[in-house]
Formats: structure tokens, C-alpha cells, sequence
């Protein structure tokens, strides 16, 4: 059994509830899952996530966002950020309200840490699969209105929008993290709005302009800035692997965000679902519109850990710090992400294949594979 730690993985070697002094449980006992674990690691941090289980955050119902976060405990995510869709600013502020109250009244199963606004301030010319009817230009009025309780604590917008980068130093000012995505800026343009604070790419590789060589666009930025935190969906559909491994070459996994970019269709039958007012078909490990366009993922976060290892020929250590500790310094969440004495204990136990066996959160099961 290999532990990772906050300087490494180390074997794990001793029949104790506790390694080093460095994780104890009060009300679970870590060692009581299975002879087949083989890695003990933080809890995995999804900062962008619409649904799962037949369950999305714009179904607008506390009781969802609970189930919600029971569900994606079974892949080991210990802390989330509910996303939402480009819709009616009046339903996005209710459903915010909703995931103000869930974050701060916390029952079982995964963290909500804050509020993901995917939208309504993108590029048409990018839309993937948000609505076009609700987009808006960047408007900080609009943005005030939804922010209740400084729950919006990521927000993705088409920079080019902001040509004075007035929204942006908005964000940054207000503790949101800004990120561009759904958009077709100049690869001169991101890089001036990070100065204003654009600090993250949505989803890096879709729904933005490409990397070219006569006209870079937000590609071209991601790669250029190589401390610039981009988002990749792990897969192996929304982006090839070659893909996966030359942004791991270039920007190094400390600069890399897994995220699962699911929705409702995650964990559930082949069928019909709705993602914003769409009709989503799953078919396999696929989500796409009646259009064809991609839809969101039913990637599992711990695939999205064992993908990017393989796609990229990671380390271990950089695979599963892509996704715990790099979201948590992003965000600068306190005390997780890391396998730390005095650090909450959300951990997850993983047998060779990545699949999960057990998870807990501040050191209580929320999950056990049965």
C-alpha cells in the first residue's frame, strides 16, 4: 500500500490507524477496507461538474444537490464545485441560492466549496453545448445580482467581451476566479487579462480558438503562460491522449486541472437526458447533443486520475495532485488536498486499477465498494 503525503508517496508499511502521526481518524478506521488497496491519497477536488446519477445542479432542488453529493463519493471526490449552465439569470440565481445553503449546511457526502458559473458570459461563436438564447455580454451588475453570499467562486467568460478588463478585475476583486472558456480571444488578449486576474482555461482544447500558428488564439495562451491553471476533460473523447501528453510536456501537471465536466448522465443507462433545456443522448462513454456536439462527459474522477496518468506518462504523484492539491492552491482551500497532520482527513482508497474501495470526508466513511 502506497500513501501520497504532502512530499511524496511513500509505502506504507505499518499496521497502525495512523501513518506518522500524519492521518488519524475519529469516527473511521482507515485500515479497515480491503487486503486489495494499493494507494491512499487525498480526496479528489472536482471544480467542474454539472451532475450526475440522473441528477443535474440546474434541476434547481436542494434535495439533488444532496443526493449529488453523496453519489460522486463512490469516485472518490471529497469536495465540489456544483456548475451551472448558460440559462435564465433569474433560475442560475436560484440555483446558486441553493448551493449557497447546501455549502453551508453541510450534511454527508462531498464538500460543496463554492459555486462554478459556466456561463451566461461566453461567446456564441463557442457555444458547445450552452444555449445561445440566454448568452450575455459581460455585465457586473448582472453578476452582482447572482453572487449571494460570495457563493461564485469560479466563473467562465469570453474575455474578448471585456476589451477594458473591467469585468475581470471585477472577479478578482470579489474572490471569483476568472477563466476563459466558450470563447475566441487572441492569445494576446488572455495573456494581458491575466493581468487583471484570469487566472484558469475552462475545459483547455474545447469550445475556444485553437492553437495557430499564424492566428494563436486561447490555446496558444494556455501554452504560452505555463503557470496559467487549464482544465483538461480526461476521457480520452473530449481530447485525443497524443493531446493529453504534449500540454503535459508543456505546461507540466503543477499547471493542470482534472475535472470531469459531467452531467446528469454519469453513472446511469444509455438514453435521452437534459442538460439546459437540451436533449442530451449518453451512449456509451459519450454525451452529445441531437447536433452531435459533445454534451459534457460521464468521466469518473478517478478515471480522469488513471487517464491522465497513462495519456500523459505522468508520475503517480502528479496525476493525483492534478487532481486534489493543485484545485485546493488554486482555490486556497483550507486544509485539503493534501495528506497533512492537521489537515481535514478527506482521503480516498484505491485498489492498482484506480478503482475506489473506500472514501472518507473529515475523517467519517461517506463510501465503501461493497
Amino acid at each position: 500500500m502506497k500513501i501520497l503525503l504532502e512530499n511524496g508517496i511513500e509505502d506504507y508499511k505499518n499496521n497502525l490507524y495512523e501513518f506518522d502521526g500524519m492521518i488519524s481518524f475519529e469516527n473511521g478506521k482507515l485500515l479497515d477496507i480491503d487486503s486489495k488497496v494499493s494507494f491512499i491519497v487525498p480526496g479528489f477536488i472536482d471544480q467542474h461538474i454539472h451532475g450526475a446519477g440522473d441528477i443535474d445542479t440546474m434541476d434547481n432542488n436542494l434535495d439533488s444537490l444532496y443526493e449529488l453529493s453523496n453519489f460522486i463519493t463512490s469516485e472518490g471526490t471529497t469536495t465540489f464545485f456544483p456548475t451551472t449552465m448558460t440559462y435564465d439569470v433569474d433560475v442560475i440565481k436560484e440555483v446558486l441560492e441553493k448551493i449557497d445553503y447546501c455549502r453551508n449546511n453541510y450534511k454527508t457526502g462531498a464538500k460543496i466549496a463554492g459555486a462554478n458559473l459556466e456561463g451566461p458570459f461566453i461567446s456564441k461563436d463557442y457555444i458547445g453545448a450552452q444555449n445561445p438564447q440566454y448568452v450575455l455580454e459581460p455585465d457586473i451588475n448582472v453578476l452582482e445580482n447572482l453572487n449571494c453570499n460570495g457563493v461564485i467562486k469560479l466563473l467562465t467568460y469570453a474575455p474578448e467581451n471585456d476589451q477594458d478588463f473591467t469585468f475581470t478585475k471585477y472577479c478578482k476583486e470579489n474572490g471569483i476566479i476568472a477563466s476563459v472558456g466558450h470563447s475566441g480571444d487572441t492569445c494576446t488578449h488572455v495573456t494581458n487579462a491575466m493581468k487583471y486576474g484570469l487566472a484558469n482555461v475552462t475545459h483547455l482544447h474545447n469550445a475556444c480558438s485553437a492553437h495557430h500558428h499564424r492566428t494563436p488564439g486561447v490555446v496558444t495562451a494556455a501554452f504560452m503562460n505555463r503557470d496559467l491553471k487549464s482544465e483538461l476533460i480526461c476521457d480520452g473523447i473530449h481530447i485525443h491522449p497524443d493531446v493529453v501528453k504534449t500540454t503535459y510536456n508543456i505546461k507540466g501537471a503543477e499547471n493542470i486541472i482534472l475535472v470531469t465536466d459531467a452531467m446528469r448522465a454519469k453513472g446511469v443507462k444509455d438514453g435521452e437526458y437534459d442538460l439546459g433545456g437540451q436533449v442530451v443522448v449518453k451512449k456509451g462513454n459519450e454525451a452529445r447533443l441531437l447536433n452531435g456536439a459533445l454534451a459534457g462527459s460521464v468521466l469518473l474522477m478517478n478515471n480522469a486520475v488513471k487517464n491522465f496518468h497513462e495519456f500523459s506518462e505522468c508520475s503517480l504523484e502528479e496525476a493525483f495532485n492534478s487532481a486534489s492539491k493543485v484545485v485546493a492552491n488554486l482555490h486556497k482551500l483550507d486544509r485539503v488536498g493534501i495528506i497533512k497532520k492537521g489537515y481535514y482527513c478527506d482521503v480516498v482508497a484505491l485498489d492498482s486499477k484506480f478503482n475506489v474501495v473506500q472514501t472518507f470526508v473529515n475523517g467519517t466513511e461517506v463510501y465503501k465498494r461493497r
